[in-house]
C-alpha cells in the first residue's frame, strides 16, 4: 500500500509538473489577438451592468465624475473635434484621466462632427464628409496616436448628421468603411471603439438622421454600441417625453436584434425640455423651446400652479405651469422613470448603460440606474 500510494503521488505530480510547463509553453506561442471581452457575469450569476459617463469639460461634470466614481466604469471625454482639413483639435482643462479619484476607471476620447460656427451650430455634414472620405487617413492616424499618447483606453465616435451624400447609401457605406479601418487600427494596439448611433426603431431609408447608420455593420466592427435613447422630443417637436420607456424597448428589441446585444449601452438622460405654450411659434415652426437638467427639475415643480402628470404608457413625468403670463409644459426623468429603463437592461441582455451627461445629475440619479429588477 506504501508504495502503491508513493507511486500515485509521484504520478500526480508529474502530471501537474507537464501541464505547467505546457501551459507556459503555450503562453509565449504568438497569436492572433483575441476580440475584446464581453462584461463578465458578476459572483451572482447576472452579467455585469458596464455604466459609461459622459464628461464635457465644465467643472460641474468633473465634480461630479470624482463624486458618483463609485457608479462609473467608463468616462467618455467628451472635449474633442475636427476641423476641415481634417485636424483634430480639443483639450481637457480639468485633466480628468489624471485624477486619482479615478484610476480605476476607463477614458475614451469622444470625437464629434459638432461646428461651433455660429453659422452652422450644429452636427455638420460637410465636416463629416471632410473626415469620413476626404480626409479619412489623415483622422485615423490623430485618434490612434490619440489614445496611445494620451492613455485612452479607446475612441468614441459621435458623428450625427452623416447625409452628406446626394445618395444616401454612399454615406452609409462611407462610414462603415471609415469604422472598420479605425477599429482595425485601434484594435492593434489593444485599444477599443465605442460608436454613438441614434435610436432606431426600424431602418428607415427616408430618415436622413439615422439611415447612414447601419447599425448590424457597425455592431460586427466596435466593441460597444452607445443608443442615444432620449431626444424623442424635443425643440424640434411638441411636446413629449424625453426617453420613454415604450418607446426606448422598441429601440432596444430592434437594435439587438441586428447587434449582439452584449455590445449595447441604453442611452440614458439626464436632462429635460420645457416648452413655451404660449409664445409665438418659431420661423422653423416649432415653439421655443429650452433645456433644464435633472437637479433643476424640482424647482419646475415648486412653481406656483404646476400641475404633476404621470404618463403610463411612456413611464415619464412632466409638469403644466404659468410664468409671467405664458404657460409651459416641461418634460423630464426622475427616480421611476429611469428605474422602468433600467428593468430593459437584464431583460434584453444588454452590455449597460451611458448618461448623458456628467454634472447635470446628483446622486438620487445614479441610484435609480442601480434598479435593474425586471
Amino acid at each position: 500500500m506504501m508504495r502503491l500510494t508513493l507511486k500515485r503521488t509521484l504520478c500526480t505530480f508529474l502530471t501537474l509538473l507537464v501541464c505547467l510547463i505546457l501551459a507556459a509553453c503555450t503562453g509565449n506561442v504568438p497569436s492572433t489577438p483575441a476580440p475584446p471581452a464581453s462584461p463578465e457575469p458578476t459572483s451572482t450569476g447576472a452579467p455585469y451592468i458596464v455604466s459609461l459617463g459622459y464628461y464635457t469639460g465644465s467643472q460641474d461634470s468633473f465634480n461630479s465624475a470624482i463624486s458618483y466614481a463609485p457608479y462609473l466604469d467608463i468616462v467618455s471625454v467628451d472635449v474633442f473635434g475636427l476641423q476641415m482639413d481634417g485636424t483634430v483639435v480639443g483639450n481637457d482643462p480639468f485633466q480628468i484621466t489624471a485624477a486619482s479619484e479615478l484610476s480605476h476607471l476607463e477614458f475614451y476620447a469622444c470625437i464629434s462632427n459638432w461646428n461651433s460656427d455660429p453659422a452652422v451650430n450644429d452636427f455638420d455634414p460637410e465636416l463629416a464628409r471632410a473626415v469620413i472620405s476626404t480626409y479619412k487617413d489623415k483622422v485615423i492616424d490623430q485618434l490612434v496616436d490619440l489614445a496611445q499618447t494620451e492613455g485612452y483606453a479607446g475612441i468614441n465616435i459621435d458623428f450625427e448628421n452623416l447625409a452628406y451624400a446626394e445618395d444616401i447609401e454612399i454615406s452609409r457605406a462611407d462610414f462603415v468603411i471609415y469604422i472598420r479601418q479605425l477599429a482595425a487600427r485601434l484594435h492593434e494596439t489593444g485599444r477599443k471603439l465605442i460608436i454613438s448611433v441614434p435610436a432606431k426603431t426600424g431602418d428607415d431609408r427616408d430618415n436622413t438622421w439615422s439611415y447612414p447608420f447601419d447599425l448590424a455593420a457597425l455592431g460586427r466592427e466596435t466593441d460597444y454600441l452607445q443608443m442615444m435613447t432620449y431626444d424623442q422630443h424635443g425643440a424640434w417637436s411638441d411636446p413629449g417625453s424625453i426617453s420613454g420607456a415604450d418607446w426606448v424597448e422598441e429601440c432596444v428589441k430592434y437594435t439587438s436584434s441586428v447587434v449582439e446585444p452584449r455590445k449595447l449601452l441604453m442611452g440614458l438622460p439626464a436632462y429635460g425640455y420645457d416648452w413655451d405654450l404660449t409664445a409665438p411659434v418659431l420661423e422653423n415652426g416649432n415653439r421655443p423651446t429650452t433645456s433644464f437638467s435633472w437637479k433643476d427639475a424640482a424647482s419646475l415643480l415648486e412653481k406656483p400652479g404646476a400641475e404633476y402628470t404621470w404618463d403610463e404608457p411612456s413611464q415619464s413625468p412632466s409638469v403644466i405651469y404659468t410664468e409671467n403670463g405664458s404657460e409651459h409644459a416641461a418634460w423630464f426623468e426622475n427616480t421611476e422613470s429611469i428605474g422602468a429603463k433600467m428593468r430593459l437592461v437584464p431583460s434584453y441582455n444588454l452590455a449597460g448603460i451611458s448618461v448623458w451627461a456628467l454634472g447635470m445629475e446628483d446622486l438620487s440619479f445614479w441610484e435609480a440606474t442601480t434598479n435593474f429588477s425586471k
